[in-house]
């Protein structure tokens, strides 16, 4: 080990050269682990841009507490106001909430001509602008606890399905790189295998002169290192390159300002590289480390 650690610039270069000399098989291992690696980054990309998208609706959303039709509508005000304090309370009468809804029918509105005033319910309305869907969750909660309270209503029938949603993609996408990462490791494997068999009379000599299997195997390790890294950078400039091409369409479609940021932050850059590394790594040592244990 200590032998090891003094030369790291003779494993590098022996690494370097053997990639050198190899080409194809170098080749076909980084763009393995490209291609594996750009997948789970555009699925984690999709995912996090559908978040912000989740964000950014349950900001936007108002809350509607119904109150039965002989609730008193001040004394409901007043213990919504105290739920959420900071925040823009309103008392809606029946016949408002009536007014508001013809309104809203624009033309159509004459179809409500002769119904009774009290045809929809009171409501207290609580303007929530910036909350999070779990913040709008917990002051939802509070405010079923108004007196004459019916129902509390705050878009959570569809926010809180896309939230569901959401999870069982992350699910999803732990599955999918899971699966990627073990079948581009068992193919970047086999391909480095070919050159350890290449170089299989080399490893005889060295082992007879007494070389340790880690000072054997160290140049493949970093090789596989080496690769994966480079098949890592490369998923990250492809999906930044893929990012930086969608942000403007799907800021136009959402009204969002998205940014390539937003949908491949620096994390995601280098959780590919990284994840890239070790990926390569682990391939490596499943590669030189079997070949070893066959002589």
């Amino acid at each position: 080990m200590i032998a090891l650690l003094r030369r790291p610039a003779y494993f590098v270069s022996r690494a370097l050269e053997a990639m050198a000399r190899r080409p194809r098989v170098a080749l076909v291992a980084t763009l393995t682990l490209a291609v594996a690696l750009f997948v789970t980054g555009l699925f984690a990309a999709a995912l996090r841009g559908a978040e912000r998208l989740l964000g950014a609706w349950a900001g936007e959303v108002s809350i509607s507490v119904y109150l039965d039709p002989g609730a008193d509508l001040e004394r409901a005000r007043e213990a919504a106001a105290d739920a959420a304090a900071g925040r823009r309370v309103e008392a809606v009468s029946a016949p408002e909430a009536l007014r508001r809804f013809r309104e809203a029918l624009g033309p159509q509105g004459g179809l409500l001509d002769g119904v009774k005033p009290d045809l929809l319910p009171p409501s207290i309305e609580v303007s929530a602008p910036g909350i999070r869907l779990a913040e709008a969750r917990a002051l939802a909660s509070r405010l079923a606890q108004v007196p004459g309270a019916r129902e509390v209503d705050y878009g959570n029938a569809w926010l809180e399905k896309l939230e569901r949603l959401l999870g069982r993609l992350r699910w999803a996408g732990a599955a999918l790189f899971a699966a990627l990462a073990a079948g581009a490791a068992v193919l970047v494997a086999n391909t480095l295998r070919l050159g350890v068999f290449a170089r299989r009379e080399e490893i005889e000599i060295m082992r007879l002169v007494g070389a340790t299997d880690l000072f054997v195997e160290a140049p493949f390790l970093i090789e596989g290192l080496l690769q994966g890294a480079l098949g890592g950078s490369l998923a990250a400039v492809a999906l930044l390159a893929v990012a930086a091409a969608a942000a403007p369409a799907l800021a136009g479609a959402t009204g969002l300002a998205l940014a390539r940021a937003d949908l491949v932050p620096g994390s995601l850059v280098g959780a590919l590289v990284g994840g890239g590394a070790a990926l390569g790594l682990f391939s490596s040592a499943l590669a030189v480390g079997r070949e070893l244990r066959r002589r």
